[in-house]
């Protein structure tokens, strides 16, 4: 059987809480009211995201990717409030933006999140925020690593550029001159095998005659000799036209390398984009239900002490008389 004091505790218990019901019923109205005011009043926030990861700040002699930031770098950056200074006016309200980052679950990204009141807005706030990070780490040198190996990739650029030029303006010129040259020479040849071929058939149609017969003879030599050249020039041209076609692919070459460089030169910052920023499709903030349930937790918590303090004074108030 329950002892006295328990059977007391109990009885104690219940006659707080018949005596403070009403107190608890009213707090928790004046906290449902306070808890929709606010709701009504504040304004709606969607949550806007990006996923970042640390981003390439040089590559090796074999073109790999080096990456001296990791996620720790990333989260401190970002709890330090250095990124501020690369956060743009939210509008014409001017209003501080604030990002709020959270390491992923794979331990190798970073989720940045803004809220705003206008999600295309925030998008492009935090699109802007990125891009004036990307601009500043690469133009500023701040990052030793990536000033290095930007020096790099430019000096590699110019030398790509000498070599397309040297392609166009010396190289280019050289092998169509001397390819138009063969072909006006081959040309003249077959003009004048022509000449001599019918003037074989010429002397072929007279009478049999020594004198005839010798000149017949050169005639036929030099023939054999003209195609014999126009073989060799046939050659060259074929030649030269492979190296023509050569000088091309040396070219497309050269360009898949300028691109190539131009890649890795827009890649070095010490922040990667992974996901772009997106908008919730609906606003986060402020969280109705939990505004709710806060009243009303709030409201029975007053409530019970306000029945309490009001009990034990009577209580009081009982045993002095």
């Amino acid at each position: 059987m329950p002892s006295n004091e328990c059977r007391g505790f109990v009885a104690d218990l219940v006659d707080l809480v018949v005596f403070s019901w009403k107190f608890v019923v009213i707090c928790i109205g004046i906290a449902l009211a306070a808890a929709a005011l606010y709701l009504w009043k504040a304004e709606p926030l969607y949550a806007v995201k990006m996923q970042v990861r640390p981003g390439i700040t040089a590559f090796d002699e074999t073109g790999k990717e080096i990456r001296s930031w990791n996620v720790g770098d990333v989260m401190d950056f970002f709890r330090q409030d250095a990124y501020r200074a690369f956060l743009p006016k939210s509008g014409s309200s001017g209003k501080p933006l604030t990002l709020h980052p959270a390491q992923g679950r794979s331990a190798t990204t970073v989720t940045l999140t803004l809220y705003h009141a206008d999600p295309s807005e925030g998008v492009r706030l935090l699109q802007q925020f990125y891009d004036n990070l990307l601009q500043h780490y690469q133009t500023s040198g701040k990052e030793p690593l990536i000033a290095v190996s930007t020096k790099k990739i430019q000096e590699r650029l110019q030398s790509l550029e000498s070599l397309m030029h040297s392609v166009d303006a010396v190289e280019r010129p050289t092998v169509e001159a001397e390819l138009e040259g063969r072909k006006g020479e081959l040309a003249a040849m077959s003009r004048l095998l022509a000449t001599v071929e019918k003037r074989i058939q010429e002397m072929a149609a007279l009478k049999p005659d020594p004198q005839v017969f010798h000149v017949l003879l050169e005639h036929e030599s030099l023939a054999k000799t003209l195609r014999r050249d126009m073989a060799e020039e046939s050659r060259l041209i074929a030649s030269l036209q492979l190296a023509r076609d050569a000088l091309d692919i040396k070219k497309r070459r050269l360009e898949a390398e300028k691109a190539l460089e131009h890649q890795k030169l827009a890649a070095l910052a010490p922040l990667e984009q992974v996901v772009p920023p997106v908008a919730s499709p609906y606003p986060v903030r402020p969280q109705k239900k939990w505004h709710v349930v806060g009243a009303v937790m709030a409201g029975s918590f007053l409530g019970l002490l306000l029945g309490l303090g009001l009990r034990e004074r009577r209580l009081s108030g009982s045993a002095a008389r």
